[in-house]
């Protein structure tokens, strides 16, 4: 994209007041002309320290700072911030994360003919030791990073904790769904919404980086991927059945599935990964959440 356009920045925050002001700082660090983006924090009721910590930048004129009265869930909150813009891009990161000062304009070139939104990367902190959990999260082989910068991605791989879109294209298929207000899922709702019209428009940005600033341990991880499992799986297969194989549906009722995902293949891996921690066995035990909390969800 040649020429200058302007750029919508919505950051949802909920109980990140130990990260929220290295995010904001490193936003109104950016070298993009400051006329051309606007910052929208929403506060989705965080009982923290998130909202005080935000009012103190509310005069700052490259910031608007929004709070919901009630806990509405990421998409709603997400949504807010989209509502309220107009700007030709809209770029999302979330609370956790602190950006580079050029990570605007890292984005940019991406926007070739037919591309609709591009996904950054995410690393981690400089400096920590990662635990075999954090390994895999940020491991090579994860998500969008097995393709490689410039990479076209399919829309399972198309997350929105640090990414940009059109607005137009939002405006044409719909916001996030804020019926899906537990763990996970809304992200991929979108994606699919979007990839049914505009297939192939999604392309990833190894360059646009942020540092992801959220410790977690297997089991926190493991909880959370069976909650996306039990509540939110279900609801993307009933939605999107023709891209069952993606949604990695036919894991989850199949003879194979049964086959390789039961509670006895999961103790053994679970064993095993305690004296090694390789990346493979992380791999299964996450897995073998979602699939178990979409199978608890069958009436």
């Amino acid at each position: 994209m040649d020429k200058i356009i302007s750029i919508d920045i919505v950051i949802p925050c909920y109980n990140v007041e130990k990260t929220i002001e290295k995010c904001l700082i490193s936003l109104l660090s950016q070298s993009y002309p400051k006329d051309k983006y606007h910052c929208y924090f929403v506060n989705d009721h965080s009982d923290d320290k998130t909202g005080e910590i935000l009012d103190e930048y509310r005069q700052n004129q490259n910031i608007t700072i929004i709070h919901h009265e009630q806990n509405k869930g990421l998409s709603a909150t997400r949504n807010t911030g989209v509502t309220i813009g107009n700007a030709d891009l809209v770029a999302f990161l979330d609370g956790d994360m602190i950006v580079k000062n050029d990570w605007i304009e890292s984005f940019l070139p991406y926007f070739k003919k037919n591309i609709i939104g591009v996904m950054g990367d995410n690393v981690p902190p400089p400096g920590i030791i990662l635990n075999p959990m954090e390994k895999y999260y940020f491991g090579s082989k994860r998500g969008a990073r097995q393709f490689g910068d410039g990479s076209l991605i399919s829309f399972q791989y198309m997350l929105f904790g640090n990414a940009i879109i059109k607005r137009s294209k939002l405006l044409e298929v719909g916001f996030f769904d804020e019926k899906i207000n537990q763990y996970g899922g809304e992200d991929t709702d979108l994606s699919a919404k979007i990839w049914n019209k505009y297939r192939w428009g999604f392309i990833f940005s190894k360059k646009s980086n942020s540092i992801h600033y959220h410790r977690r341990s297997i089991n926190e991880f493991c909880f959370s991927m069976k909650t996306y499992g039990k509540y939110n799986l279900p609801t993307l297969i009933n939605r999107y059945p023709q891209y069952n194989k993606e949604l990695g549906a036919d894991w989850i009722y199949s003879l194979k599935g049964y086959i390789v995902f039961n509670p006895l293949i999961n103790m053994i891996i679970k064993s095993i990964s305690l004296i090694m921690p390789w990346q493979i066995f992380i791999r299964y035990i996450v897995i073998n959440s979602v699939i178990s909390g979409a199978r608890s969800s069958k009436p």
